[in-house]
């Protein structure tokens, strides 16, 4: 009995460990007096797709379906461009950052047009 309860307490222990570790490297993510912004494809956008991202004049990356772009910006406002890869449409608009806050999107396109849907949080 006192092996099973010493066990489940271990158990206990590494599980708790992990959810602290776990929470911990989320926080990390967005530096302190940053901003956060992300951005996933739809699920109606096809499967090679990639976007470009420009932040401020200043290619920020690239992402595909199944990757989530993630960068931290510094409180303020910042000129967003997303680019669809090999085509000449795209999304520019303006942004307002604040410290601390996260600001999600996916990203769709029509026929002949990128844009943004804010959205309440990506996983």
């Amino acid at each position: 009995m006192k092996r099973v309860a010493f066990v489940v307490l271990f158990v206990s222990t590494l599980f708790l460990a992990s959810v602290v570790q776990s929470v911990a490297a989320q926080a990390d993510h967005s530096p302190k007096g940053n901003g956060l912004i992300r951005m996933k494809h739809s699920a109606t956008v096809g499967i090679n797709v990639t976007f470009a991202v420009y932040i401020d004049g200043a290619k920020a990356g690239v992402f595909s379906r199944g990757h989530v772009f993630e960068r931290a910006l510094s409180a303020g406002r910042h000129t967003v461009r997303v680019v669809r890869t090999g085509r000449s449409d795209s999304w520019t608009g303006t942004m307002d950052v604040r410290a601390g806050e996260t600001k999600s999107f996916v990203v769709k396109v029509s026929p002949d047009q990128v844009y943004l849907d804010p959205v309440g949080r990506i996983d």
